[in-house]
């Protein structure tokens, strides 16, 4: 969709050349008064004003303040043949994105209204991620509330408008592509392609080729030049899952593109420019893998400018419900089958579940669970058989395993927790997205703080 521009010029010749101007990307409305933009103003929703500063009737200044006062978001433009430094100290004080001394270069005039649109842009991403912080979210598929995702996302936040790397480290199934996605869709590539490219599913001879394409004859089987995916990925974003299986000898090529920006196609003389941002990800950490002599440490340095570990869930249990709703809905309508509630002892089992899979492992649970169910909720018998509870004839020690396992489990999360809010309890409820009386119970229940007296002393204070 095209940016919508709202002009006010009262000279005819004026808004006409600013038309031509920006019609071929922009969808431009021109008024010859500021009253007129105003009316119009109400009525539709625009991405950038620019207005004439010396006009009969509301000046372009008071016409700055109005503007203002009704849409504070938009950036006004001031367009004046009697620019100083007067001039332009008064509309930025009022508020004005910038200022354009007339007569202007077309190409001036494009680029800055290029970069006011650019700045909308982020300004209603950002306000839409805010809204999504402030409760449970799902943000381009990126569902949670605990504390560690809110950092997640606060960091995607900062970091998604540049071109900076961005190395996505977590468990196998805990969503890195949903992450990589979410990073190119807040960039300012999102209207580039996005590819994805799995390295360890590539032969090792074949990911030079891959990667930078190669020319006709390059080496046996080349009966054809062909593009690689930095050629495919021009203008955009290209995710590379599980980079520690690229080639050491490839490893030296990405780096040139990282360093220099361009690339030599297998059997081609002459370099190419790359002009893709590049997302990495890996379920091993890489560090190891530098001391071990298979990545090298500059690439690996290269590639972690933007660090981003994905918690397994695991540490985001207070996401499941969010997730269990979010996948519920996703699977019902692709199978055709009623969004079905999970009764209690489902719910129960699926709370207690390690899922070392992590949320892959959760959906295609998700899935079974809606094909096999014939009632109208989800049973335990309906989940996979590990998530079932141990039967009353069993043996008892198993049982008794199961929940000093999971005991355990749960006193070293909340250990770790209180750790990481420096002992304080209230910062900790802020970090697991927990009420502050709902986890003092639960540390009081594990012994990490006195049950007689919340503020009495114990392990942690608040």
């Amino acid at each position: 969709m095209k940016p919508k521009v709202l002009v006010i010029d009262d000279l005819e010749q004026a808004r006409q050349m600013v038309k031509r101007t920006l019609s071929p990307a922009c969808e431009v409305f021109d008024f010859a008064a500021v009253a007129e933009a105003l009316l119009a103003l109400g009525r539709a929703e625009f991405d950038v004003i620019l207005t004439d500063l010396r006009m009969p009737g509301i000046d372009g200044l008071e016409g700055l303040k109005r503007f203002k006062q009704k849409a504070p978001e938009i950036p006004v433009i001031i367009m004046t043949a009697f620019a100083t430094v007067e001039t332009a100290v008064a509309a930025m004080k009022a508020g004005a994105f910038d200022y354009l001394k007339k007569p202007f270069d077309p190409e001036e005039l494009e680029l800055l209204v290029e970069r006011a649109v650019e700045h909308v842009r982020l300004r209603r991403e950002n306000a839409q991620l805010k809204t999504a912080l402030a409760g449970g979210y799902q943000l381009h598929g990126i569902v949670g509330k605990s504390g560690s995702m809110r950092e997640v996302v606060g960091l995607l936040e900062r970091v998604a408008p540049s071109d900076v790397p961005v190395l996505i480290e977590g468990e196998s199934g805990t969503g890195k592509d949903l992450l990589a996605r979410a990073v190119h869709a807040m960039s300012r590539r999102a209207a580039g392609p996005y590819l994805a490219l799995n390295m360890s599913a590539i032969p090792e001879n074949l990911a030079e080729a891959e990667l930078f394409g190669h020319e006709k004859g390059a080496f046996s089987g080349a009966d054809v030049a062909r593009e690689g995916f930095f050629a495919e990925a021009e203008g955009g974003t290209l995710f590379l899952d599980e980079i520690g299986t690229l080639p050491l000898t490839v490893q030296a090529k990405l780096l040139r593109v990282l360093q220099d920006g361009d690339y030599i196609p297998v059997g081609a003389r002459k370099p190419r420019k790359a002009n893709v941002r590049i997302v990495a990800a890996t379920n091993e950490q890489l560090r190891k893998a530098v001391d071990a002599g298979r990545f090298r440490e500059d690439l690996f340095f290269r590639l972690r400018v933007v660090p981003v570990r994905l918690p397994p869930l695991r540490e985001r249990r207070e996401d499941i419900p969010l997730l269990l709703e979010h996948l519920v809905k996703k699977h019902s309508l692709r199978l055709g089958r009623p969004a079905l509630p999970l009764e209690p002892a489902a719910l129960r089992a699926v709370l207690d579940h390690p899922w070392p899979g992590n949320i892959r492992e959760l959906e295609h649970a998700i899935e079974r669970a809606l094909l096999l169910a014939r009632g109208d909720a989800i049973t335990v018998e309906d989940l996979p058989p590990e998530l079932a509870p141990p039967e009353a004839g069993e043996a008892g020690a198993e049982a008794g395993r199961y929940k000093r396992a999971r005991d355990a489990w749960e006193r070293r999360w909340f250990e770790d927790l209180l750790r990481e809010a420096g002992g304080s309890v209230a910062r900790a409820a802020e970090l697991a997205g927990l009420h502050r009386s709902t986890l003092y119970e639960k540390l009081a229940r594990i012994g990490l703080v006195s049950g007689d007296r919340k503020d009495a002393p114990g392990a942690a204070q608040s």
